[in-house]
């Protein structure tokens, strides 16, 4: 017998991880990004940047239990979410954070 398990929603799909792939690779060949990591919870996936001298994580990509992707920017004091959408490639588009008005979030 055979057991179908759905794919969890918080989870980053294969999909996914080959579009942050691509971009990964050309950050990292360029000394943009300095280390990657990926931590996984019951309710969430992230995967944190670490740019080149920084001893924090400055870029945040995530996706919750209800499949929404968001983008964050922490600037020393906060965690800033600067895109959402419902698909990675809505948060990835445009990767650097614009120049609009962010409002910080109280939990991170």
């Amino acid at each position: 017998m055979c057991v179908i398990v759905p794919f969890a929603r918080q989870r980053f799909t294969p999909t996914d991880l080959v579009a942050w792939k691509s971009i990964l690779i050309d950050r990292r060949r360029r000394g943009l990004w300095q280390k990657v990591e990926r931590t996984t919870s019951p309710d969430r996936d992230w995967l944190l940047v670490w740019l080149p001298g920084l001893q924090e994580p400055t870029l945040r990509l995530e996706r919750d239990l209800h499949g929404t992707y968001r983008l964050y920017f922490y600037d020393g004091k906060g965690w800033f979410q600067f895109r959402k959408g419902d698909n990675i490639i809505d948060c990835l588009a445009h990767i650097e954070p614009g120049e609009r008005v962010r409002q910080p979030l109280r939990s991170a």
